[in-house]
């Protein structure tokens, strides 16, 4: 994996992350982790059916080690080689009211290699996100807004030019989860919408993606199964996809969680 795509792919977790969020809480809430958490090593494994009852392990696709203050918010995620190597680390600072302002992606010797900042308006609300490269040139810049229950109603992804080339709208239920993503590209056409389903625990099990891109609308169903532990979270997660009407496992993640 390249440096690139691990800065990539730390920015659009943390994205989406912050962007789910109503408002500054504490990191370890914006997860979704419930109670005192200390640190999460999360290893995704390849699926494996062996025509038996339960599914087999194969290669690691990736290993991510976070770590939390006693106060909730990160103070590390470390992403790891199959041999437990380091290979980019994020690091985070907050302001003195305890909001994540900045975090900085280094790599095995310490150099920064890419940035994120976030933007929140007098209220605390999480408002813009850009980053930039090893260089201090910008890449990419997200906008936020809200609807009247204070909830995340849209983002908006530009390119270093200020060009729009996403917009993301948000659907929510009377719980307050997210039950519809529709994706518009540059031009303002719909090109994909996402809808998901919540078992008891506010967990995805169903994702389906109807894909407006092609002449042909394609329609992918993914399926996710879990494991808790006693504090409800989850400890591991099979993701499936549907082919012809048969779930095919694809990953299993598997999660040790440390509490205060």
């Amino acid at each position: 994996m390249t440096k690139k795509s691990l800065i990539t792919i730390v920015c659009l977790m943390l994205g989406a992350t912050f962007a789910m969020a109503q408002k500054a809480a504490p990191e370890v809430k914006l997860d979704g982790y419930k109670g005192s958490v200390h640190t999460v090593s999360s290893i995704t494994y390849e699926a494996i059916d062996n025509g038996g009852q339960t599914l087999q392990r194969g290669d690691i696709i990736e290993h991510l080690e976070t770590t939390y203050k006693d106060n909730g918010q990160r103070k590390s995620m470390n992403y790891l080689s199959p041999e437990e190597n380091i290979l980019f680390r994020s690091r985070y600072k907050h302001d003195g009211f305890g909001v994540t302002t900045l975090e900085h992606v280094v790599d095995n010797n310490d150099r920064i290699v890419g940035r994120t900042y976030f933007i929140y308006d007098p209220s605390f609300f999480l408002t813009e996100i850009y980053t930039e490269d090893a260089d201090r040139q910008i890449e990419t810049r997200t906008l936020l807004k809200y609807d009247s229950h204070n909830r995340v109603s849209q983002r908006t992804f530009t390119d270093a030019h200020g060009n729009t080339f996403r917009r993301e709208v948000y659907t929510y239920s009377f719980e307050g989860l997210v039950i519809k993503t529709v994706v518009f590209d540059r031009d303002g056409n719909k090109i994909r919408e996402i809808r998901y389903e919540y078992d008891q625990n506010e967990q995805p099990i169903t994702q389906t993606i109807y894909d407006y891109s092609e002449p042909e609308p394609e329609i992918y169903i993914t399926l996710f199964r879990y494991k808790y532990d006693n504090h409800r979270n989850w400890v591991q997660r099979t993701e499936y996809i549907m082919e012809t009407n048969e779930p095919v496992a694809q990953t299993i993640v598997e999660r040790t969680i440390q509490y205060y």
